[in-house]
């Protein structure tokens, strides 16, 4: 082997790694704009359900929803979207001051109000999202000083351990 083999050889091994670190920064530029597209939409929802605290009538309180756990988590409380969101219609009715929230994973953000409930998806891809929408909500309502106006449903212990971080309190479970 000659010393151009091997320089040949040493640069086409340094071509490799160039591609794979080329294709490695092509993924994580795609779930970083994925992160982005999620925040832009939280963003946006939030500001709009921060209104809705503010305005909720005395007594009231904004239920929040882990819709997914609710429909497959180990204490399911519906089988379907439409099963959850008439169950949620039955709890509005008994309590006029309420308002609930269901969020969705979803790979698109969208959102739905029938009133004083609402459905959304959180839009984009990859694990607990809804999760990270419901916690950073509460954040930005304990910095506006609402935060004990709201109620999280769930059986995720992890986000409700998170939930109860965030407001300093316990969060509560299925209903």
């Amino acid at each position: 082997m000659s010393s151009q083999d091997v320089m040949i050889r040493s640069r086409l091994a340094h071509l490799r790694d160039l591609r794979a670190e080329i294709a490695r920064l092509k993924e994580e530029n795609s779930r970083l704009r994925d992160e982005v597209s999620s925040v832009k939409a939280h963003l946006s929802l939030t500001a709009v359900a921060i209104e809705d605290v503010r305005s909720l009538p005395a007594g009231g309180k904004m239920v929040l929803v882990d819709g997914w756990n609710a429909i497959l988590g180990a204490g399911k409380t519906a089988r379907s979207r439409n099963e959850l969101a008439g169950r949620w219609k039955a709890y509005l009715a008994e309590r006029p001051a309420d308002f609930v929230w269901i969020v969705f994973d979803g790979p698109k953000e969208n959102a739905v109000n029938e009133g004083r409930l609402r459905i959304s998806y959180t839009g984009g891809i990859g694990p607990h999202r809804a999760d990270r929408f419901i916690c950073d909500y509460l954040r930005a309502l304990k910095y506006l000083g609402y935060a004990g106006g709201v109620e999280v449903v769930s059986d995720d212990r992890d986000l409700l351990g998170e939930v109860a971080r965030i407001v300093g309190r316990a969060a509560v479970g299925q209903k």
